[in-house]
């Protein structure tokens, strides 16, 4: 072997069998098809397991050209390649397969030299760079190709080929990013927040937990993934497609691993809808919002707090904070004929017109507001729904009157966590499901229980239990009775259901309810 040759190598875990990889790797005449680097490649002569291929790259518009000796390992899933001829002195290397607990461990070792005097010096690091660059690209092109052909050949009605659910979550403010990162080193310290703000803005989403044998309580079982998108709510409004990018790259994730179906939680369900884009168009996995069954809980929750503080329904005014929003119109359609006053408050005019025909006339509404002031529309509110999708509270607890049932569904909430001297209201965090199977991802989620999670978070769950792949929560405003009444019983099945009431961590009992209906009673009084 020459000397001074330039090494480099790389590595990739690709959730697939060997065996589907090395036909690939094998199948070069297909690599230009879905590899931009590769401007050529075809065999030029097969004998069994040796081949001879021609190949011609493209990388930083420098073109490199070669002609190269193939042998093909059976036992050994590995590939040995040395260069006849070509631009380069010298070029060999070696494809090596080995089994991966997420499927295969696939590395390359190349090793080359320029062989030109003079400018080699310069050259070889350079040509290095390229070289190091085409064999990365050809990793992420083949792990890319077959998560293609997975979902390709799920979307003709193959389910075989993808399993479970993928979670999609994110911090829901900077403080939160603090508490997680505590939680997984108690020793870390903070010196600059704009230093560990920048570094976790372009940090890639992540896989953060393998939730593994998630059990129903009818004995079924499904397997998923909790994918970490490395923003927080506050980064939408700077730069909204950096953050649009970073939700779809972590949809890729979810599809590496081959799940069946993605929930997108918090705000990744709604920063496709702030830039004007469908994630859903740039994905081939099955999207849910998972809004479907948190509106479903958060109905049925507060009703259930409205009777445990002696609220009539058919005689109570209801407000919807966020009213126009996907949430926020499935909750109010859901109250339009059983409230006796409705109020549905939003930014958009246009929308809460919109919004305001359908309840009162779609939905026979017997009294229908529609408004952009929160405070206005809660002051005498008897039940409250916080549905705003909003980066910071937007009401203070002191604009409830006493006795009043409010739920917030809101993360970050609607209404701030301050403590407070207030002990006649009832407030608690809705859309909240209790768990057959308890989730403990390893970080801070904001869930206050590992028995209790989000409703985007169980919906998933659900369906995937369902086997039912689909987009089940999708768009905006396109969430039905029909649609909330089958999740319900679905959820149900399964052994899902309206949480224990909680604000922040705080549970809240039977008997502290009782003592904020007598406070309420005794302040009316």
């Amino acid at each position: 072997m020459p000397e001074n040759l330039q090494t480099i190598k790389t590595s990739r875990v690709i959730n697939a069998e060997k065996w589907r990889i090395i036909r690939l790797l094998t199948h070069v005449g297909d690599f230009p098809k879905y590899m931009p680097n590769v401007k050529e490649a075809m065999v030029l002569k097969r004998d069994k397991n040796k081949f001879r291929t021609r190949w011609r790259i493209q990388i930083d518009n420098v073109p490199i050209s070669w002609v190269e000796e193939d042998v093909l390992e059976f036992p050994s899933y590995s590939i040995s390649f040395k260069s006849v001829e070509g631009d380069l002195a010298h070029l060999d290397g070696r494809w090596k397969l080995s089994d991966h607990p997420e499927g295969t461990l696939v590395e390359v070792n190349v090793n080359f030299s320029v062989g030109i005097p003079v400018i080699g010096q310069f050259a070889e690091p350079y040509i290095a760079d390229i070289m190091q660059k085409n064999f990365d690209s050809i990793l992420e092109n083949i792990e890319n190709h077959l998560i293609s052909m997975r979902y390709a050949s799920f979307k003709k009605g193959n389910n075989e080929k993808v399993a479970g659910f993928a979670v999609l979550g994110h911090f829901y403010n900077f403080n939160h990013l603090l508490r997680c990162l505590n939680t997984l080193n108690p020793n870390f310290k903070i010196h600059s927040r704009e230093f560990v703000s920048n570094l976790f803005s372009i940090t890639p989403s992540f896989k953060m937990y393998d939730m593994k044998d998630f059990r129903s309580k009818t004995g079924a079982v499904t397997q998923g993934h909790f994918i970490v998108c490395t923003f927080i709510p506050d980064m939408i409004n700077m730069n909204a497609a950096r953050v649009y990018s970073k939700v779809v790259r972590a949809a890729k994730l979810a599809e590496k691993y081959g799940a069946g179906i993605l929930t997108l939680g918090g705000f990744t369900s709604v920063v496709g809808e702030r830039y004007g884009h469908q994630i859903s168009k740039e994905a081939d996995i099955p999207i849910t919002t998972g809004n479907t069954l948190t509106a479903a809980l958060a109905v049925d929750g507060s009703i259930k707090a409205a009777e445990l503080m002696g609220i009539d329904i058919k005689n109570a005014k209801v407000a919807i904070i966020g009213g126009t929003g996907d949430i926020g119109s499935a909750c109010a359609r859901s109250f339009a004929n059983q409230a006796r006053h409705l109020v549905i408050t939003g930014r958009t005019k246009s929308n809460l017109r919109r919004m305001w025909f359908e309840l009162k006339f779609k939905y026979g509404a017997k009294k229908v507001e529609a408004t952009s002031d929160n405070v206005k529309a809660v002051k005498d509110a008897d039940i409250v729904l916080a549905c705003a999708a909003v980066s910071a509270s937007i009401l203070n607890i002191n604009a409830f009157k006493p006795g009043a049932v409010i739920c917030d569904l809101g993360y970050p909430k609607n209404i701030s966590y301050t403590a407070t001297d207030r002990k006649d209201i009832l407030i608690f965090s809705g859309g909240m499901s209790k768990l057959p199977t308890p989730l403990d991802p390893g970080i801070d989620t904001g869930s206050p229980s590992p028995d209790v999670s989000y409703g985007c978070f169980s919906e998933v769950i659900v369906l995937a239990l369902e086997k039912r792949y689909e987009s089940f929560s999708k768009g905006r405003g396109n969430i039905t009775i029909d649609k909330m009444d089958q999740i319900r019983e679905m959820a149900a099945r399964h052994g899902f259901g309206v949480s224990p009431f909680y604000w922040g961590n705080r549970l809240i009992t039977e008997e502290a309810i009782g003592e904020i209906r007598n406070n309420a009673r005794a302040s009316k009084s």
